[in-house]
């Protein structure tokens, strides 16, 4: 990891500052608004910390690496990105992270009167526009949504460009278009299912398992039956998870929402559940007899993922 950690996440990217502690790290969404929509966020302080090319080397070498790509991207943003024409950008007012604006765009899209709305004119006059009248009302919408989602976002989309370039992605973007829906896919197309999980999920093995001071021992009777049990409760956890949840187990057990190849499950003594998210692997301790304990101590320790960068 960099010293900026920029993560992909369902509704935009997190950043964490330094290796400071990690709990009650600065979280600033870098990406902004809903899924399959997401914008630039237009905060000049993003723009000043270099945080969109941070944004696109990180994705260009996840993606040059076999890691996570970035799902949720706004098409309009991506039509921009790869240098689309402005006449031909599939904007709609869902890649309006502004809700108030919304319902500007909306107002003047429909049939309902507008005389004297002052909202309106603010905006019209801010952004060198005419104000609305009968006659221009439907082209004001277009023009209100193509500066909040494309004028607005220029030098963040130019700066995430450059991120890009700088990993030596860009000439595969460019000459073969069907990468782009695997570097930016769609939100729906990232659900993670409980199969998806399991399958990628490497568990302890039948002789050996790490229990005192995470040293490895072997297994007598008790530790076997110990590292069954609290596993089948871990396998039954995944299996009952909707894919909100099991994305956020997921980034407190490897630091990313998308599985791993290859995730390890330790069996361990301790407290409560625990990950080392460098290693892939998640230490669950041994003392666990009931599945409602479990599952209420391993459901409150992935919170912490948000905060804590999946460390508990």
């Amino acid at each position: 990891m960099d010293l900026l950690a920029v993560l992909p996440l369902q509704f935009g990217m997190k950043y964490k500052p330094d290796y400071g502690p990690a709990r009650g790290a600065a979280v600033i969404k870098v990406f902004e608004g809903q899924p399959d929509h997401l914008i630039p966020s237009i905060a000049d302080s993003l723009l000043d910390d270099d945080l969109f090319a941070i944004a696109g080397r990180m994705i260009g070498h996840s993606f040059l690496h076999h890691g996570p790509s970035f799902p949720g991207l706004s098409p309009a943003i991506i039509h921009t990105l790869l240098g689309g024409s402005l006449e031909t950008t599939p904007i709609t007012v869902q890649d309006c992270p502004d809700l108030d604006i919304r319902d500007i765009v909306a107002m003047l899209s429909g049939n309902a009167e507008i005389d004297n709305n002052d909202k309106i004119k603010q905006l019209s006059v801010l952004w060198n526009l005419p104000t609305p009248s009968p006659a221009n009302r439907k082209w004001l919408s277009e023009k209100l949504l193509l500066h909040v989602v494309i004028k607005r976002t220029r030098r963040q989309v130019s700066q995430f460009r450059r991120g890009l370039q700088d990993t030596g992605l860009w000439p595969i973007l460019i000459h073969r278009k069907e990468i782009i829906p695997i570097l930016f896919p769609r939100e729906a197309e990232t659900q993670v299912s409980p199969q998806m999980l399991l399958d990628c999920i490497r568990w302890p093995l039948s002789t050996t398992a790490i229990f005192e001071c995470y040293k490895v021992v072997d297994f007598d009777e008790r530790d076997a039956e110990d590292a069954s049990r609290v596993s089948g409760y871990l396998r039954t956890f995944i299996e009952n998870a909707s894919s909100a949840e099991l994305k956020t187990l997921i980034w407190f057990w490897i630091g990313w929402e998308v599985p791993a190849a290859e995730m390890t499950v330790e069996i361990v003594e301790g407290v409560l559940p625990t990950a080392v998210t460098c290693f892939e692997k998640l230490r669950l301790p041994r003392h666990y007899t009931e599945y409602n304990t479990f599952q209420v101590d391993l459901r409150a320790c992935i919170a912490t993922s948000w905060s804590g960068f999946g460390c508990a």
